[in-house]
């Protein structure tokens, strides 16, 4: 069988839609909408808590997208000089809080103690944050790891 040709049959009848959506009215969810049908991605994939949901590997596929993307954006940041951890702890805080409200701009103190290399100022930044104190076992984990300039494991 020809699975070009099958895609492009089902994505026709099905329709690509890049964002999460309600099968039952074809539009793009947002917080507050009321949920007519399923909530759906792509070409017809169920994401309910009894839908098809994703797999473990789409899940690891999309991550790896996102750490590529991550990775483009923080390209300008004066990180150069940071081992693997440190390189790692910075591509984290960029990925759960997003580029725009993680940068040299955004955590000038932070910057300026990681281009010093004075990892235990920026190990208290981080900790003394509006961050820190939503994400409390990742800020503590990362800040720990920022200290020491190795991998903690879980």
């Amino acid at each position: 069988m020809d699975k070009k040709k099958l895609v492009d049959l089902i994505s026709n009848h099905e329709g690509v839609i890049l964002k999460v959506y309600d099968d039952g009215t074809g539009k793009e969810l947002k917080a507050g909408d009321i949920l007519i049908g399923h909530p759906t991605i792509g070409v017809g994939r169920n994401v309910a808590k009894d839908g098809l949901g994703i797999s473990q590997e789409e899940a690891e596929f999309m991550l790896m997208n996102d750490i590529e993307r991550v990775e483009e954006e923080i390209k300008n940041f004066p990180i150069e000089n940071l081992n693997e951890a440190r390189r790692a702890i910075i591509i984290d805080m960029a990925f759960n809080m997003g580029i725009t409200r993680f940068n040299p701009t955004m955590w000038p103190s932070f910057f300026k103690a990681v281009v010093n290399e004075d990892y235990g100022e920026a190990s208290k930044e981080m900790l003394d944050s509006n961050w820190a104190r939503q994400t409390k076992r990742r800020s503590k984990r990362l800040s720990d790891m920022m200290l020491l300039g190795d991998w903690i494991e879980e």
